[in-house]
């Protein structure tokens, strides 16, 4: 698969680049570290879910607004222009990391060590719960890229690979219940799609019991978690799998 199509490029301005790198500077760095991947006092933005989301579906700042104004320590209350700008750095930020350098295909994604890979994979990583090297991943070195590898245990649910969608259970106050895809869910509402095709969609009143079935639960998890090592390590084991 093209490797452009599994890490989608997403344009950057330089202009609002410049001066969300100056509002960085000025309100982040100092936690997050100067290039935005972390320090004893923050967590690394580089892998972080929302700034990842921004990035991918090109929100602008959209959703980190409200993140910027409840979050512990965080009380910046940003105007549109200036999330946006901001938003515009963090996206130069992990464009930059993944085309490597200003490649226009990612390189060094196979530096990591297997064997601390197949220790992760085994042990913290806790992937022999859902998955097997003799299973569903029996070759999988041979089928996919390095990029698409890594890819695929990030992000399973995005990109170019089969998606699984999340399931919602919801029973009613007379104990019928209805399951299916969430097509929409807040704290006000749920919609869901059937198996028959039919959607329906129901007020969250009280009596009213909501079940999320989320399959990428401990992926999402993980991603809170990896270290840089972490990643290429695995990458390089599951690159192994021939």
């Amino acid at each position: 698969m093209p490797l452009l199509a599994q890490f989608p490029h997403s344009p950057v301005d330089p202009d609002r680049r410049d001066r969300g790198a100056a509002i960085y500077a000025g309100k982040c760095a100092s936690c997050h570290g100067d290039d935005a991947r972390g320090t004893a006092n923050g967590p690394d933005l580089i892998r972080s879910l929302p700034v990842l989301h921004d990035r991918r579906e090109m929100l602008y700042g959209k959703e980190l607004g409200p993140l910027l104004t409840t979050l512990p320590g965080h009380s910046y209350k940003f105007n549109d222009k200036q999330l946006g700008d901001l938003s515009q750095f963090l996206t130069a930020s992990i464009n930059g990391i993944l085309r490597s350098g200003g490649n226009s295909q990612p390189t060094g994604l196979l530096n990591g060590d297997a064997q601390a890979g197949e220790a992760y994979f085994n042990g913290a990583g806790g992937c022999t719960k859902c998955h097997s090297v003799t299973g569903d991943l029996a070759g999988i070195g041979k089928k996919y890229s390095a990029s698409a590898l890594q890819q695929k245990f990030l992000f399973p649910n995005s990109g170019l690979f089969l998606k699984k969608k999340v399931q919602v259970t919801v029973k009613l106050r007379s104990g019928k219940t209805y399951t299916g895809d969430v097509v929409h869910i807040d704290d006000f509402t749920v919609m869901l799609r059937e198996k028959s095709g039919e959607t329906l969609s129901f007020n969250r009143v009280p009596g009213i019991t909501v079940t999320t079935d989320n399959p990428y639960t401990a992926h999402e998890e993980l991603l809170r978690k990896y270290t840089n090592a972490d990643m290429h390590n695995m990458t390089t084991y599951l690159d192994s799998l021939k």
